[in-house]
């Protein structure tokens, strides 16, 4: 039994749009004209493919079965097509990734700039978001593939991994000025008594101790604040937020340079386990294509490049590291967010 490409579309189209009227206007052919090639494949199946009725059309479920059929064979033929397009030459074509924030802009943005100095024909498109957003996408073809935190993709059937060789330490950082700046040790839990800025979600390994301190702050201060106090999917809000308050936040140090360049940001530390390490996440079994791979092979480059050079900027302007242990257990000071914290010494930048 044969199947021209054409019909497959069709029965997407019909299935989509529920009614023979709006899925022959959205093809550009005639109801009739539809109709018939329905009807037609209703009759090699030997049953019908949709039941109608005065409010529409729905699928039976050998309908939903070629449905699902349907849509896989329309995917291979784009990815083939696209693969015959572009091979050899890499001069036309199309490639679509996704990134965390950070990925997007420490190694994406890095990787894209080279991307189009050597294959400037092909359009590169990058979007940012957080993994589970970026995971959808990329099941459904919208994507060839993404680079982000992989701790909670782990055990996700469908995909591969393919785990970059280095981390990137995550700094907590504030403006220059902070109050925090003012002490001579720094304690995460005093760091979290003042409303922190996330501009993505953060990995459950990650946050879990986070919270820990965080509720420890909430007992010794009385007052609970939300965690974190501000999310904006953008590291552009979060940068003016930071200079304009004494809100604090987390960042690698790549996506911070100029600001601790000039002064306007200081680092309060990190931890052991405040580190990001990205992945290149792609669809188990789907084919990559020529510039696809291209981009992936320019992406890896970046990584590496990008952690050189924050171990650059962790010799000229990190702090010490903080520990939650080194807070008390039993501490029932309250030390209000104004005045001196503990636990860690301070950058030699701001002695």
């Amino acid at each position: 039994m044969s199947f021209e490409l054409h019909q497959l579309r069709q029965v997407l189209a019909l299935a989509e749009h529920g009614s023979f009227v709006r899925a022959a206007a959205a093809l550009h052919i005639s109801q009739p004209a539809l109709s018939r090639s329905i009807q037609s494949l209703e009759r090699r199946f030997g049953s019908d493919l949709f039941l109608r009725g005065g409010s529409g059309v729905v699928p039976t479920d050998l309908g939903r079965l070629y449905l699902e059929r349907a849509r896989e064979l329309l995917r291979m033929a784009d990815e083939l097509e696209r693969e015959a397009f572009s091979e050899g030459t890499l001069r036309t074509g199309r490639v679509t990734v996704g990134g965390g924030v950070y990925a997007s802009e420490a190694v994406l943005g890095r990787a894209a700039a080279r991307f189009s100095e050597q294959f400037s024909g092909v359009a590169l498109e990058i979007r940012t978001d957080d993994w589970d957003n970026l995971l959808m996408q990329l099941r459904s073809r919208e994507l060839d593939f993404f680079v982000a935190e992989t701790s909670t993709l782990q055990k996700e059937p469908d995909i591969d991994i393919a785990h970059m060789a280095v981390e990137h330490p995550l700094h907590f950082t504030a403006r220059r000025g902070h109050p925090l700046t003012a002490a001579s040790t720094i304690g995460l839990v005093d760091l979290l008594s003042w409303p922190f800025v996330s501009p993505s979600r953060i990995p459950p390994r990650v946050l879990e101790p986070i919270m820990a301190a965080h509720r420890k702050s909430a007992g010794r201060h009385g007052t609970p604040r939300p965690f974190p106090a501000i999310r904006c999917n953008g590291l552009t809000a979060v940068k003016r937020i930071i200079a304009n308050s004494n809100a604090i936040s987390g960042s690698i140090l790549s996506t911070i340079e100029r600001e601790l360049e000039a002064g306007e940001f200081i680092l309060l530390g990190t931890e052991p386990w405040l580190h990001l390490r990205y992945g290149i996440v792609s669809l188990k079994g789907r084919p990559w294509t020529q510039t696809a791979a291209k981009l992936r092979d320019l992406v890896l480059q970046a990584d590496q490049e990008t952690a050189v050079e924050e171990q650059v900027l962790v010799q000229r302007f990190a702090a010490a590291r903080l520990s939650v242990q080194s807070e008390p257990a039993d501490d029932a000071a309250t030390t209000a967010p104004s005045k001196a914290p503990r636990a860690v010494r301070k950058s030699s930048r701001e002695k």
